[in-house]
């Protein structure tokens, strides 16, 4: 497994690989969020690529996962793993109290590998919860 760099940064650096891999063809404007220079970022680096970002953004003591995204070519290798348990510690740093996400099907095993649990009561199967 690699030793992924890891760092806190600002939104514009987030938006490339978010519009690679959510929206390809579309604008960038599409992957840009309203609260974008508020919330916040979290880069992995191969080198001096970014090949992961993360972005947060917070409610009171609770904080959403708002963009999660791994260049394809890096899946699989640690480095979502690695993102998400930077933003763990973040968010205790922060005195966080817990982490939401919501998450196709596809990535449900990820996120319950990585201490996160369905939300049930919510009646969204797409939301996960991780206490901190």
């Amino acid at each position: 497994m690699t030793d992924w760099y890891i760092e806190q940064v600002f939104a514009a650096r987030t938006w490339k690989l978010r519009k690679e891999v959510f929206s390809a063809k579309g604008q960038l404007s599409e992957v840009m969020l309203d609260g974008d220079f508020e919330a916040a970022h979290f880069a992995a680096y191969n080198g001096d690529e970014v090949v992961g970002v993360l972005t947060l953004q917070r409610s009171e003591k609770n904080y959403e996962i708002l963009y999660f995204a791994v260049h394809p070519d890096f899946r699989k290798q640690g480095a979502g793993s690695a993102l998400l348990r930077y933003a763990f510690q973040f968010v205790k740093t922060v005195e966080g109290r817990s982490l939401f996400v919501r998450a196709t099907s596809e990535h449900h095993h990820f996120w319950i590998q990585n201490g996160f649990v369905m939300m049930k009561e919510s009646g969204k199967p797409d939301r996960f919860i991780c206490k901190l």
